[in-house]
């Protein structure tokens, strides 16, 4: 039995030393074999720290993704040559959106890619939401609305690339697949205080290049099930966009990192 830890918009830069502390011994306590991130640990100037504060803490093979947060203050291209090289430096890590396929066990794999808000759920044209991501990441903050629109369906693409190039191989290969992402990949996956999101906010908070590519993928290997693992919006919710794929999106506090969910394979 490989017992496995889902944290998700853990924060760790809003929080004092000692809630940090409490969150790893958590950790601990919980005696996981693996533990999952799904992204938002901190920022761009301190994710560095955070990171390999909470590798040294844990001790245990910790797989992640990147959120938006992560990359304020900023460059997408700087933060993730950044998390290749905590990964050089600390072999319990492993970058998923740079990664191959995992095996967690021989009936159960994991792939993984931070995704990105891509504004094509929703309409983005007409939406009056601006977002910190696009003040404070450097790839973002220097174009228009509709430029910047260009970039995130860019970002999109880029996630749902890595997710046809691994997610094939995962499902051919084991009974059980687990994908880690931040973004969540579907409106129906998109929730906030118990309601789905309207087209207003939708364009901000899916990544519909990664949830077409998830659907195309699993219709043609229904006898694996996948399990999306996802956050962003920080409220929980469950959706089942098919007969062979279940999306939990799983809800955070600031200032109070802890487990989502235990998994036992």
């Amino acid at each position: 039995m490989t017992k496995i830890g889902w944290a998700t918009d853990i924060h760790l830069s809003v929080c004092d030393d000692k809630t940090r502390q409490r969150f790893y011994q958590e950790i601990c306590d919980a005696r996981l074999d693996q533990l999952w991130l799904g992204g938002d640990i901190g920022e761009a100037d301190n994710i560095e720290a955070l990171l390999i504060e909470l590798l040294e803490a844990v001790e245990i093979p910790t797989f992640f993704v990147l959120g938006n947060h992560d990359f304020y203050f900023g460059s997408i291209t700087n933060v993730r040559a950044l998390a290749d090289r905590i990964c050089k430096q600390h072999q319990s890590a492993v970058y998923l959106s740079h990664a191959r396929v995992q095996e967690v066990t021989p009936q159960v794999g994991l792939v993984g890619h931070d995704g990105w808000s891509d504004g094509r759920i929703g309409n983005y044209e007409t939406s009056m939401v601006m977002m910190h991501d696009y003040r404070h990441i450097q790839e973002l903050a220097e174009y228009g609305k509709l430029e910047r629109w260009e970039m995130m369906k860019e970002q999109g693409d880029v996630a749902a690339r890595h997710l046809y190039d691994v997610l094939p191989e995962a499902m051919q290969r084991f009974k059980e697949v687990f994908l880690v992402t931040h973004v969540p990949p579907q409106r129906e996956a998109c929730w906030y205080d118990g309601q789905i999101a309207d087209d207003e906010w939708a364009p901000h908070f899916t990544c519909k290049a990664v949830g077409d590519a998830i659907l195309d993928i699993a219709s043609q290997y229904g006898d694996t099930h996948l399990t999306v693992l996802c956050g962003h919006t920080h409220s929980p919710g469950t959706c089942h966009p098919s007969p062979n794929v279940t999306i939990h999106t799983d809800g955070a506090e600031y200032e109070n990192p802890r487990l989502a969910r235990i998994i036992n394979r």
